[in-house]
């Protein structure tokens, strides 16, 4: 009996995610045939790769010369796709040449270079876009990092999945995974789906192979499968179409119930936590017990390709406890997997865990995926970690609990912490007490203030919006950054979602929900759209969130930092520990070589367009859809011929008058402003004195904006 166990993409790309390598190691324990697969980077990978990129680039164009030669444009999405599908097109070589130097940034010493890093990521991004343009409509929202809001019915899910046109994942699963499946031949394929984003590759993949592949029993788990699970009676045929069986809550237990059952033949009705379909009919088992933390074995992380994440060195997460203690803020999900149970593994079993994983995988950064470690846990780990001698620098989160005194923020340096995540959420007293989050922010800038002065980066997470909440009170959250600007070393503001699994929606009302849409369409999105009765509306939380971060980020002094990633914040920090801690510097500004640059430009100057720089001219003015001038719903966009200079590593469009077009056409690099102004006169019978001054003054305009540059 062999066990194929699966992470699908789209998940960050930095590091494993711990379900798989545990899963794989209590299975090993118990003596089953398991292998692990980290589809989510491989596929990523792929996807992003020169080869593919180039791909996508040529299809693009076609798309692009078939819509530019349209007599009008709809208004909305038509226009809108006009727009992505030029700057995508348009960008698309540049990012094919230029994305494995992007990976190799993540993957090297580069990572440390703040400013290589921020054009690194840009790249990503950008490719993601390309990528998710070229499978519109369908492939939009398909992406990392995406809007966690998108909804989808059914038939959706059943449309995308089969669409090979466009779903970017299907032939890339077609051509790369089904040959490995093949080979493989696995007797159970178990899927993890952990995020929205998720969710429809992975459905994509497991209707391949369930289509494909006759012999194996396709079972899904994780966060998401066990939030949605309450729709899948509705839909049968998802037990047909998609996958066998799905595992809600904890795994460990069941799916080893479940190798069991299959391999002995027996009913499934046996297995707990198991949904599957009997007849037709959705059933649900009854659940059982997790097994206890201790019983757990060190997580194996054999398989997975940790020379692929986008990091210069291994961070293994790990686990020292299992739910959350507090368990009672009214917003939170997280416990609806966990069942509300708490469970704290032995300090000298986590120790034992970090030291088998250094010396198996060379790694000495570890990410704690605790929901919250107590601070009576973080007062044992840090004892063990110290009596052990092990050197090493992790990351986890906590709350922002009283207990954090000076001497344990203190000890937990020493045994290696440099960075907590920290949910602040709010800074009004009134409605962290509505949220039932437990603790007050006077008691959140003493913690903050504790762990600064221990050495310790304190990471806040805070969200506007929840209800009831008024302006003047989502203010005071904004205050709190500002006035605790010294301590809280980096944050995020977000904007209230109304998650399924949250304890305030088995009481609307008590909470200040006025009504929430949850129609066919939210069957298989993991928030829903709501309204409150008093405070700020989403639209207006979600405003203020976008507003203040990009304020409060902007007037800090080594703002640089907010340029890194929340998860690789934990590497900088150990980067730097000597010479930088603080992480103070990194925003150095780049010198610009100007050297080849005149201050003014002769007619003996010879210009040059950038790589990658193109113009062109196109017949919709995109300017006017990228400006929302053309909002309206009847406000069809008309033909309007308008030329263009895109420079593909800054995503910048200039207008420029169509007769510049020929003088770029001659800034190759050996004519110079006088040539050129000649060969134009040539050409048009003109002036050369007075073209010379036009082609002056435009040169000089791409000079400023950076496109052109000078010989």
């Amino acid at each position: 009996m062999k066990v194929l166990l699966i992470f699908p993409p789209v998940w960050a790309p930095y590091r494993p995610y711990l379900g798989l390598p545990s899963l794989t190691a209590y299975l090993k324990e118990h003596g089953v045939d398991v292998i692990q697969k980290d589809l989510n980077i491989e596929i990523t990978n792929m996807l992003l790769s020169q080869k593919h990129l180039e791909s996508v680039g040529k299809k693009l164009n076609g798309r692009f010369n078939l819509i530019n030669s349209k007599n009008m444009l709809s208004a909305g999405i038509e226009q809108k796709y006009y727009s992505d599908l030029y700057k995508a097109k348009s960008s698309a070589h540049y990012l094919a040449e230029t994305i494995e130097e992007s990976k190799n940034v993540f993957r090297g010493s580069d990572f440390y270079d703040i400013n290589k890093l921020s054009r690194a990521r840009e790249k990503q991004k950008n490719a993601q876009n390309i990528v998710s343009v070229n499978s519109f409509p369908s492939g939009q929202d398909l992406f990392w990092p995406v809007n966690i809001k998108f909804h989808r019915t059914y038939a959706d899910i059943k449309k995308i999945t089969a669409n090979r046109a466009e779903n970017p994942f299907y032939t890339i699963y077609e051509d790369h995974f089904i040959p490995y499946l093949l080979k493989e031949k696995p007797d159970i394929i178990g899927i993890s789906i952990v995020g929205e984003t998720q969710w429809v590759p992975a459905l994509t993949l497991s209707r391949m192979i369930k289509s494909i592949y006759k012999r194996g029993h396709i079972t899904i788990g994780g966060y998401t499968t066990t939030v949605l699970s309450e729709s899948f009676e509705k839909y049968p045929d998802l037990f047909t179409t998609f996958f066998d069986s799905a595992i809600i809550d904890e795994g460990e237990i069941p799916l080893l119930k479940l190798v069991e059952a299959i391999s002995k033949g027996k009913s499934l009705c046996e297995v707990p936590n198991l949904v599957y379909a009997d007849g037709g009919k959705v059933v649900s088992n009854e659940g059982t017990f997790p097994e206890d933390v201790n019983n757990l074995p060190t997580p194996c992380f054999d398989g997975m390709p940790l020379d692929l994440y986008l990091s210069p060195e291994p961070v293994l997460p790990i686990l020292s406890s299992r739910g959350c203690y507090w368990s009672k803020c009214a917003f939170c999900s997280h416990n609806e997997v966990y069942r509300c149970n708490y469970q704290v593994r032995d300090a000298k079993k986590v120790v034992d865990d970090i030291k088998k994983l250094s010396e198996l995988y060379n790694v000495r950064h570890f990410a704690f995926s605790d929901e919250a470690i107590s601070p009576a846990s973080a007062n044992r780990l840090s004892d063990e970690i110290i009596q052990s001698g092990l050197d090493i620098r992790c990351s986890t989160n906590i709350r922002l609990e009283p207990q954090l005194k000076p001497e344990l923020c203190q000890k937990m340096y020493k045994a290696g912490f440099r960075l907590l995540y920290l949910g602040l959420e709010s800074g009004s007293n009134r409605v962290l007490d509505h949220m039932q989050k437990g603790i007050t922010k006077e008691v959140a800038a003493e913690v903050c203030k504790n762990l600064h002065n221990a050495g310790i980066w304190a990471h806040l997470y805070t969200f506007l919006g929840f209800p009831t909440e008024t302006k003047e009170e989502a203010l005071e959250t904004i205050d709190f950054l500002i006035d605790n600007k010294d301590v809280v070393s980096s944050f995020y503001i977000g904007s209230f979602l109304l998650n399924k699994g949250a304890v305030m929606l088995k009481q609307p009302e008590k909470y200040g929900i006025a009504g929430f849409d949850s129609g066919p369409h939210t069957d298989f999105s993991l928030a829903f759209n709501h309204e409150v009765s008093s405070g700020l509306s989403f639209a207006e939380a979600d405003e203020m969130s976008k507003k203040y971060q990009a304020e409060i980020v902007n007037s800090r002094p080594g703002n640089e930092v907010f340029k890194i990633d929340y998860e690789e914040i934990l590497l900088y920090l150990s980067h730097y520990e000597k010479t930088d801690p603080w992480l103070l510097s990194l925003g150095k500004p780049e010198t610009t070589n100007l050297g080849n640059r005149e201050s003014v430009i002769s007619g003996k100057s010879i210009p040059v367009l950038k790589p990658y720089v193109i113009f062109e001219s196109i017949n919709f003015n995109i300017f006017d859809i990228l400006s929302g001038a053309v909002e309206s719903p009847k406000s069809a966009l008309l033909p309007q011929k308008i030329s263009l200079v895109f420079d593909p590593v800054k995503s910048n469009i200039q207008a420029i008058n169509p007769l510049f077009i020929e003088i770029l056409k001659l800034c190759n690099g050996i004519n110079s402003v006088s040539q050129i102004a000649y060969e134009l006169s040539m050409n048009y019978d003109g002036d050369v004195d007075k073209i010379e001054q036009d082609c002056t003054r435009l040169l000089e305009f791409l000079l400023e904006n950076d496109i052109l540059e000078m010989r």
